[in-house]
């Protein structure tokens, strides 16, 4: 297959990732108009695990489901449940679009705290990149001027946990065994919030139901189609499409909750996808560099 090919196709992959996870939440959010989120987090990682076990059983790889790593991977699990956790708090109480805006902070929490838990150096454009993200933020929240909600600690907590995770991922992902992140990512979501059924659970709806196996279908799924991005395309090229979920999250907030993003969240989220894009660029630029000064004769 030709490289622009495959370019084209990790495009793709992503922008289906991401309508996949856009589509997910919002269902999410209609469904904790009803039930706790602990109970829908339960269920929709019961069905989450299904595509999930597919792409496993049938990689035609071996299936190592013990860690090389098991503290570095134990973490990365509980930060993953905390980041699910802090994002269905924020649907259930935020307006989509602003849930996004602050989730969308992960790329600048991973350049703040790389220089600490990654000893990268960061420059003085990354750094003003993450400086502009954040007064984006405030933006947002506006401080002293509008009620905080606790869904918006969700959402700051959800990236911040994110963040971390995928901070864990970079230094293990290439020696760690893929199916055994995957495999404890679920059994330990589940461990979670099975801990809270007994005070969580509630009958549920046939209909809910069907929603909350369609949560957790196109959630594991989604989780299929971004492994295949990155297989096909740079990192570079498929991650700023993440920023397409900020236009389905005004779409479903419009059509069906009535939810219009105000200037402040407008001005926000446009301050904070163009800092993260920025970031993404320079470390694109970075990367470039570094591969040229290996391959420069010596």
């Amino acid at each position: 297959m030709r490289a622009g090919d495959r370019i084209a196709r990790g495009i793709i992959f992503s922008v289906v990732t991401f309508a996949f996870f856009s589509s997910a939440d919002a269902m999410v959010k209609f469904l904790t108009g009803g039930y706790s989120i602990l109970l829908i987090y339960f269920v929709t990682t019961t069905f989450a695990a299904l595509p999930i076990a597919a792409l496993i059983w049938f990689s035609g790889r071996p299936i190592v489901i013990r860690p090389r790593f098991p503290k570095a991977v134990l973490i990365r699990t509980l930060l993953m449940a905390l980041d699910t956790f802090g994002a269905y708090l924020a649907f259930s109480r935020l307006p989509l679009a602003n849930a996004y805006t602050l989730i969308f902070a992960s790329p600048l929490i991973i350049t703040a705290l790389s220089p600490w838990l990654l000893g990268e150096v960061i420059g003085r454009h990354r750094w003003s990149a993450v400086l502009v993200g954040f007064i984006g933020i405030l933006v947002v929240l506006r401080p002293g001027w509008a009620p905080l909600d606790i869904g918006y600690l969700g959402a700051f907590g959800s990236a911040c946990a994110f963040a971390v995770a995928l901070i864990i991922t970079r230094q293990i992902g290439g020696r760690e065994s893929d199916t055994a992140m995957l495999f404890w990512l679920i059994v330990g979501k589940l461990i979670v919030s099975g801990v809270f059924l007994p005070i969580s659970f509630v009958p549920i709806a046939p209909f809910d139901l069907m929603l909350m196996a369609m949560v957790g279908l196109l959630a594991g799924s989604a989780h299929i189609c971004i492994v295949q991005a990155f297989k096909l395309a740079p990192p570079a090229t498929v991650a700023p499409f993440q920023y397409t979920q900020m236009l389905w999250a005004a779409f479903y907030g419009f059509v069906i909750f009535g939810n219009v993003p105000d200037a402040f969240v407008l001005t926000g989220s446009g301050l904070v996808i163009a800092s993260g894009l920025y970031i993404l660029w320079r470390e694109h630029v970075r990367h470039r560099q570094d591969q040229a000064s290996k391959s420069r004769p010596t």
